[in-house]
């Protein structure tokens, strides 16, 4: 069974992170199984807790992040710089290529912050998928 990198994250932007190998049929199995693994809310001490069904087990630290905002990046433990899939409210966008067109030149003049490279990054790649949807 193909072995896969998946990231948990809280937030777009700025996040709180963490990254397990999953043994699963795909990418998607994976990316599910982690998500699944991850309490919808925080804790009596504020932390989320992760616990995936071989053992592996982490928390995140969400302050006041909602479940919804809970997203994960798959990879192939062979090809890390590839994603296979993204599952998550942060990472899926559902707009019709109207509002994509109105919403790209806002991302386009947005000012991001050029000391964090995650930040710019992120924004970029929103941006490269909303220019997608706009066609």
């Amino acid at each position: 069974m193909p072995v896969f990198i998946v990231t948990l994250s809280e937030r777009q932007l700025l996040s709180d992170r963490v990254n397990f190998q999953v043994e699963a049929e795909t990418a998607e199995a994976a990316g599910q199984l982690v998500l699944d693994a991850t309490a919808d809310e925080a804790n009596e001490s504020g932390l989320r807790p992760v616990h995936l069904p071989d053992g592996q087990k982490t928390v995140l630290e969400p302050d006041d992040v909602d479940g919804n905002e809970v997203s994960v990046s798959v990879r192939p433990v062979d090809q890390p710089d590839a994603v296979a899939t993204q599952i998550g409210a942060c990472w899926h966008l559902d707009l019709s290529a109207p509002e994509a067109r109105r919403l790209l030149p806002v991302l386009t003049g947005a000012i991001v912050d050029e000391d964090d490279p995650v930040t710019r990054a992120l924004c970029a790649r929103l941006a490269r998928q909303v220019a997608n949807l706009a066609q």
